[in-house]
């Protein structure tokens, strides 16, 4: 699946997982349902409408339905409905990978439930604090530490190579998710570990992986 195309954080986003999956396809260790063009993987036309996205998905499931083991889902809140009509089907965890990204609430059940395989997170504090230093530097007059802005990202309005502070993301799995998202507290452990999904007790889920 494919994030808005008219959104450069798709692109980007698309970018990332192409450069992993496409290499993969190439060698014959993975097979793309959409198929490959060269170096590019084939998507859907990309939309950050979970509606819409779920039309998406349902047109390549009722082509591909016998030969679909996973899908690649650039978040949460779209991956959303796709996992849920998987559940109708009567796909059962652990048999259907699936991806996503911003470590909602949703998605990180989904992820103990065993119908997500992680999450991307990004820790909004630590990107507040790159914010407030490199305002710091700024407002004094003084260029910031290449420590600080490490790296460059086109503005892809000006077609110029910005100076950026880019942080690393986490892929936050049932392994991990205790140390991750939960120690930072970013989502309460009650929004995560209470209730059921598409059938799956949390609590237990949550107990048998140590959240």
């Amino acid at each position: 699946m494919h994030g808005a195309t008219t959104d450069n954080n798709a692109t980007l986003f698309y970018q990332g997982y192409n450069s992993v999956i496409a290499p993969l396809v190439k060698s014959g260790k993975y097979k793309a349902i959409l198929g490959i063009s060269g170096s590019n993987l084939k998507t859907t036309a990309g939309t950050w409408d979970p509606p819409t996205q779920l039309t998406e998905f349902k047109a390549e499931w009722a082509h591909y339905r016998s030969t679909m083991t996973g899908a690649v889902i650039p978040n949460d809140e779209t991956g959303s409905p796709i996992i849920n009509f998987l559940f109708q089907q009567g796909v059962k965890p652990y048999t259907f990978a699936t991806t996503g990204q911003d470590a909602t609430p949703p998605g990180l059940q989904a992820i103990v439930a065993g119908y997500q395989c992680g999450t991307v997170y990004k820790p909004v504090f630590l990107e507040a604090e790159a914010s407030v230093a490199l305002a710091v530097y700024l407002r004094a007059g003084e260029k910031p530490p290449a420590s600080l802005v490490n790296s460059k990202v086109e503005d892809t309005t000006e077609h110029k190579e910005v100076a950026s502070a880019l942080l690393q993301p986490e892929w936050v799995t049932q392994k991990n998710m205790k140390a991750t998202v939960l120690a930072d507290k970013f989502v309460p452990k009650k929004d995560i570990c209470s209730g059921t999904f598409n059938g799956v007790k949390l609590a237990s889920a949550c107990s048998k992986e140590g959240i």
